[in-house]
């Protein structure tokens, strides 16, 4: 699991993980411009993305580039 971008919920002992701010931190704006299932792609690698590769599987998504496979963790 990466712990990178998990925060504490504020009045509550309850983490999450700022999706949105690890894609912002690679091109500032680029999270509001992402398609539904570009988001709920990013919230998964953001939390389980090796933190190796995570800049780079973001970057797929953020670009809508195919050049890498990207890691995928299904429930």
């Amino acid at each position: 699991m990466n712990n990178n971008y998990r925060k504490p919920l504020q009045g509550t002992q309850l983490e999450y993980f700022d999706v949105r701010q690890a894609v912002e931190d690679i091109q500032p704006g680029a999270y509001a411009k992402l398609p539904y299932t570009s988001k709920v792609l990013a919230e998964q690698l953001v939390r389980k993305c090796d933190p190796a590769i995570l800049e780079q599987s973001l970057k797929e998504l953020i670009n809508r580039k195919q050049d890498h496979d990207f890691p995928w963790y299904p429930a």
